[in-house]
């Protein structure tokens, strides 16, 4: 019973990480909306499994696929931008994927943010983590009760 139920977990997750993430994606520079005051317009919204990764990335990108959203903040001289988009790269280091593009010039970085919690995360300024964790405890605790039954 428990192998079973273990089972099935482990081809839940596997099967909702297969699905391609839904992203926002917009440039304050072009769309005033999109800096941060954010407005969540339709025409922002992205189904990632369409994006390739940035050419700039390279490649031999191990993750050709997004595998998160992302809001990126820089400067260009004294223009703050801010860019929200699909996230290509390992979500535990996001040095790589989180890269700016080096055609844009003297550009600074000051934060990247990334996040693959639900479609549509790269919203706000502060992106939280904490379904993730919450299915971690759910897990643990319903594996823990599974186990005590045997």
């Amino acid at each position: 019973m428990q192998r079973i139920f273990c089972l099935i977990i482990l081809m839940l997750s596997l099967a909702v990480n297969a699905w391609a993430i839904e992203c926002y994606s917009c440039e304050s520079i072009y769309h005033s909306s999109c800096g941060d005051d954010f407005d969540m317009e339709n025409h922002f919204k992205l189904d990632c499994s369409h994006v390739p990764p940035p050419r700039y990335l390279g490649y031999d990108l191990d993750e050709r696929n997004a595998t998160g959203c992302m809001k990126r903040t820089y400067k260009v001289g004294d223009l703050l931008r801010i860019e929200r988009n699909c996230f290509f790269g390992d979500m535990n280091d996001t040095d790589r994927g989180c890269q700016l593009d080096p055609t844009v010039e003297q550009a600074d970085p000051i934060s990247c943010d990334v996040c693959d919690t639900e479609d549509f995360c790269n919203h706000s300024s502060q992106l939280k983590a904490w379904p993730q964790y919450l299915a971690i405890a759910l897990f643990a605790f319903t594996a823990k009760l599974l186990h005590g039954l045997s």
